[in-house]
């Protein structure tokens, strides 16, 4: 597990309302100063840390399917599947193309704009 921010015990992680009912999936949650990604079926793997801006660069290389311009994590497809990298921890994230696209339609929704969540805690 990243070591660098641990996880707050009352996290409120959230997936996308497209994920499917086995909750394997891409689980995010907002925080203070950062919003934390997650596996759902692989939480030991840890999680990575992005600022809030990293958030909003994260989101749109995600949408955009760009490797990475956030500074905190590289996306990469591999066949089916996709790895997030953290750029600063050992992390990495396996995500199959279902998890992935559930994300990805989420993201075109805005399920994880957390704007005004992370400005109200600014």
């Amino acid at each position: 597990m990243n070591t660098d921010s641990p996880v707050p015990a009352r996290t409120g992680w959230r997936k996308s309302s497209y994920s499917s009912a086995t909750g394997n999936c891409v689980e995010v949650a907002p925080a203070a100063d950062v919003v934390l990604v997650r596996h759902s079926k692989h939480p030991a793997a840890g999680t990575i840390d992005f600022s809030h801006v990293a958030w909003t660069a994260f989101v749109r290389d995600a949408r955009d399917g760009r490797t990475s311009t956030n500074g905190v994590a590289a996306i990469t497809r591999t066949g089916t599947d996709t790895l997030v990298t953290s750029l600063t921890t050992e992390v990495e994230l396996h995500f199959d193309d279902g998890e992935w696209s559930a994300f990805l339609a989420g993201v075109t929704d805005g399920e994880f704009d957390f704007t005004d969540l992370l400005t109200a805690a600014n």
